[in-house]
């Protein structure tokens, strides 16, 4: 494991600048991840170009991947898209063992984990403003499967939020706030938990 460098700053930096519309939730989730100790890290959708194109894809498989890296724990990521595994798999070259890519379908990834899950990345399924409801639809699939395996204190984050038709997260959003979840940060991308 490296030295901490004790700064959400040192993740980001190179990837997202502080303008950027992920900058404040990433900055946010990884001083929440900095709490937790060795934690199981689950996101779905890698960054499917890798390093390359941060700022408007966000660089999340990146980002977790050196964060576990620097702190410990595990960083699991699914996706059903080879390209996409290919270009983030070369993003984390040098990162391999801290990291676990795998292809399959999101949904029954989740349903199969075996784990408990302290940190959830929702951001599979690209959405559609002239089509939201199949992402959203898929979000929530992911969300029930996903559950079981939810840690107490597991932080959920789901990306594209601030898109119309209240983005990738509306459903999943008010799934969790019926199970007593609270929004503890909000943006284009939004942070839940239950405390």
């Amino acid at each position: 494991m490296q030295a901490d460098c004790g700064c959400s700053n040192c993740i980001l930096k190179g990837k997202l600048e502080p303008s950027d519309k992920r900058y404040a939730t990433f900055d946010y989730a990884i001083k929440l991840l900095n709490q937790k100790f060795a934690p199981i890290i689950v996101e779905t959708g890698v960054a499917r170009f890798g390093r390359r194109e941060c700022r408007g894809d966000g660089c999340s498989t990146i980002i977790f991947a050196e964060w576990i890296r620097d702190h410990g724990g595990q960083f699991y990521s699914v996706d059903i898209d080879p390209r996409a595994i290919d270009n983030a798999k070369q993003g984390l070259a040098e990162l391999n063992p801290y990291v676990q890519i795998t292809r399959q379908d999101s949904i029954e990834y989740l349903r199969n984990f075996n784990r408990k899950i302290d940190f959830l990345y929702l951001d599979s399924y690209d959405f559609d403003n002239n089509n939201p409801t199949p992402s959203q639809i898929h979000h929530l699939k992911e969300i029930h499967a996903a559950y079981p395996h939810l840690a107490q204190d597991c932080i959920v984050m789901i990306d594209d939020c601030d898109l119309p038709y209240g983005g990738k997260g509306k459903y999943v959003i008010e799934f969790l706030h019926m199970h007593g979840w609270k929004i503890i940060a909000q943006g284009y991308q939004v942070i839940l938990s239950r405390h």
